[in-house]
């Protein structure tokens, strides 16, 4: 596997109305209606990122009379319970990771600008005779 997938796995994930979809699929299937009325989101919120975890294989749909109905991949069931136990053991370093915690914050760049000294000033503030400026 590469980085990009492992990359995309998480973000399609890490969303999060994704992630809340995810959590209350969990729980068991439900159709689009029970999904936004649940979570308080608009239809159409909840209808696009179905689409991405339908795409990524976080989750399939069924027919059930007129309405598509959802539920976890078979695969993504087990591979949250891992994650959870994950979670539950390493949730306090976590939160106290350094490095993680100092990637979280804004980066704010700013450039030095370093102004030539005006023509016929040394850097010592002292005048040069003309002759000297010309065999520069």
């Amino acid at each position: 596997m590469d980085f990009r997938s492992y990359r995309e796995f998480f973000r399609a994930i890490a969303h999060p109305t994704r992630f809340a979809i995810v959590q209350l699929l969990r729980q068991g299937p439900r159709n689009v209606t029970e999904l936004y009325q649940q979570l308080g989101f608009e239809q159409s919120r909840v209808s696009h990122n179905l689409g991405c975890l339908s795409q990524c294989g976080f989750v399939r749909w069924q027919w059930q009379g007129k309405n598509k109905v959802y539920s976890l991949s078979p695969g993504i069931r087990g591979l949250l319970k891992a994650m959870d136990r994950h979670l539950q053991q390493y949730a306090r370093e976590l939160e106290a990771c350094q490095v993680l915690d100092r990637e979280a914050r804004p980066v704010v760049i700013a450039a030095a600008v370093r102004q030539a000294p005006a023509p016929g000033i040394r850097k010592s503030g002292q005048r040069t005779r003309q002759s000297d400026r010309f065999r520069r």
